[in-house]
């Protein structure tokens, strides 16, 4: 019987993704008793209540397609999204056994199309298309860096240029570092 559940799942999640039109995505996830800190708290993209499973927490970052990493509480049944990747942020050892972090595992060739025609970035939640440049580019909050998109980097990080700083947060770079100072 706990087979066939198993199955119902893969076989939702398999319809899931054809309704959804987004490509498969995989997961990896932590030990047990780990939570998520981001680089910075507004990477934080939704909380979610009584979500019931390790799954359905997958499910919601799946669905947010600014979502990298997720942690889950089965006590609280609480679900974070975060924007970051797994490896912006911190996983913090905690003494919740209850507590586990996911996060999207994202391969090089996922960035094969980047800069094609914006027709073949269609449905995929790594690249976009750019309606001026007519081309799939890295999604908001994210930055080209020759081989696939990152995210963006806040103050103190190295960087090459305006882009891979969060310019939202009024971070841009100065010097090869991201400065968050504002400079008359």
């Amino acid at each position: 019987m706990h087979f066939i559940f198993k199955m119902d799942w893969i076989v939702f999640l398999s319809l899931v993704l054809v309704v959804n039109g987004f490509d498969p995505a995989q997961f990896t996830l932590s030990t047990i008793g780990t939570q998520f800190q981001p680089a910075n708290q507004v990477e934080l993209l939704a909380t979610f209540s009584n979500t019931p499973t390790t799954v359905s927490c997958a499910m919601h970052c799946y669905y947010d397609s600014l979502c990298r990493t997720f942690d889950f509480d089965s006590k609280s049944q609480k679900c974070r999204l975060f924007e970051g990747s797994v490896d912006t942020g911190t996983l913090l050892s905690t003494s919740l056994l209850s507590s586990v972090v996911g996060w999207i595992n994202i391969p090089p060739s996922t960035y094969d199309m980047y800069n094609a025609p914006s027709n073949q970035c269609v449905n995929n939640r790594f690249l976009v298309s750019d309606v001026s440049s007519g081309l799939c580019q890295c999604p908001i909050y994210t930055f080209w860096n020759g081989s696939m998109c990152l995210n963006q980097r806040y103050a103190g990080e190295v960087c090459e240029n305006n882009n891979w700083c969060r310019t939202d947060l009024n971070i841009s770079c100065i010097m090869s570092v991201c400065d968050g100072k504002k400079y008359l």
